[in-house]
């Protein structure tokens, strides 16, 4: 894997994409496009984290900066203490759901959200033009504890009703992936009311299953919700921001479900019409608007764009399918404390149990598989064999049909191509996907 680099942030593979000399070069790069103010950071819990961090501390601090580190917390932690309390910008050293040999950096700007496109160009610029060298050193201050303002923030939201929750004497178990939400979300959970189990949630480095919390990940989880009879189980990836379903019966279900759930909860909370997704999540929603009267608006891939749609929407919700929520009201990111308040104060109110809702959900049949190809010629060989079909054009390409979609892309994460496909039939999600190899 060579370095990544994107709106996403930097991955790459530690010791060799990325190293101490990459760590402080960023760091540099990033205090320029600061300029000045206070600037806050955090970690997930990869080995390489806390020599990554602190190079990224002390580079800011030589450059000019004050930093406050809060140590291993969640990613949207960061986000959200950027947003409320008026830093600067804030970084977290991670690698998301990325295997724990790999680390990299996520950026954050004044406005509490990751660098959109028009910052990242701004970014890049610093790179070709450093500023000089101020000699104007500042010191770093070392917090805790600051994550406990998240969760105090989620307990308020209007929708929280703990009462409720105690009432329905619900019992949650949460695998927290030995990564950064393993005790921030533990605590919500448990400040929340629910009966609680928790496995994997350690935060010394050592992993005891792959980081991204999708249904091959989760067998542990799913004995353990067997084990106990719980109502739900709930798995987070490696820096907080994403969360995956375990039910008793079904086991793991698809990560799409995490915002078709909470968002049709959210929009009956706040009275909106409008919820924004990006161009790979479920068809589900679309099916969910026609019946319930609201509309999806879609975006490119990338957190950063669907902050865009969001803002640009006034939207009250919106997030991706891979089990990221975006309650602007918190927070302008993916925030798997806020998914989490939104799943558990939808089974409290409800009388159904997490299966027999979605067994009212429509029937859809979705594959991700990811491809190590050229992007380039993938795309050109597969927009020419749909011609005459609808095709969206601003996220690689995103043919339409009638029952169901396909989208193939560019990863901004990994350098593979990503096809997402998804239709109302399993055949159809074959047939598309043998065609598709065939086109590769």
């Amino acid at each position: 894997m060579t370095l990544i680099r994107s709106v996403s942030g930097i991955r790459g593979l530690v010791g060799e994409d990325l190293n101490p000399m990459r760590i402080a070069k960023f760091a540099s790069i990033f205090s320029d496009f600061v300029s000045k103010g206070k600037i806050i950071g955090g970690m997930d819990t990869r080995k390489s984290g806390r020599a990554f961090s602190e190079i990224f501390l002390n580079t800011l601090n030589y450059k000019g900066l004050d930093t406050v580190f809060t140590g291993i917390v969640p990613t949207p932690t960061v986000l959200f203490l950027v947003k409320n309390f008026k830093f600067d910008g804030g970084f977290i050293i991670t690698a998301s759901h990325n295997p724990p040999e790999y680390n990299g950096i996520k950026l954050v700007s004044k406005h509490g959200r990751f660098l959109n496109q028009i910052d990242y160009r701004t970014f890049l610029k610093f790179e070709e033009t450093p500023l000089p060298f101020k000699g104007d050193f500042k010191s770093n201050k070392y917090d805790f504890d600051l994550y406990k303002k998240h969760i105090q923030a989620v307990m308020k939201l209007s929708f929280v009703n703990k009462a409720k929750i105690k009432r329905r004497k619900l019992k949650v178990v949460f695998d927290g992936g030995s990564g950064a939400g393993s005790i921030v979300i533990s605590e919500l959970l448990e400040n929340l009311g629910v009966k609680l189990h928790t496995i994997n949630t350690n935060t010394d480095g050592r992993f005891n299953r792959l980081l991204e919390p999708i249904p091959a990940n989760l067998k542990m989880l799913e004995k353990e919700v067997k084990r106990v009879k719980a109502d739900i189980g709930l798995a987070t990836d490696g820096d907080g921001d994403r969360i995956a379903i375990v039910t008793p019966e079904r086991g793991c279900i698809s990560e799409e479900y995490t915002l078709a759930l909470s968002g049709l909860y959210a929009l009956t909370k706040f009275r909106s019409k409008l919820i924004v997704v990006n161009q790979s999540t479920s068809m589900m929603l679309e099916m969910l608007g026609e019946k319930l009267g609201f509309k999806v608006v879609r975006t490119p891939v990338g957190e950063a764009n669907v902050v865009d749609g969001i803002v640009a929407n006034k939207a009250v919700i919106g997030g991706e399918g891979n089990g990221g929520v975006i309650l602007p009201s918190i927070n302008l990111t993916r925030d798997a404390l806020v998914a989490s308040a939104l799943l558990v104060m939808m089974l409290s109110e409800s009388k159904l149990s997490i299966d027999e809702i979605i067994s009212t959900f429509p029937k859809t049949f979705m594959e991700k598989r990811k491809y190590d190809v050229s992007s380039s010629s993938v795309l050109e060989r597969t927009e020419e064999y749909f011609k005459g079909y609808e095709v969206e054009k601003t996220d690689g390409l995103r043919i339409k049909f009638n029952d169901g979609f396909l989208h193939v892309r560019k990863s901004g994460t990994e350098p593979i191509i990503r096809i997402i496909t998804e239709f109302k039939s399993k055949e159809r999600v074959q047939e598309t996907l043998k065609l598709m190899e065939g086109i590769l």
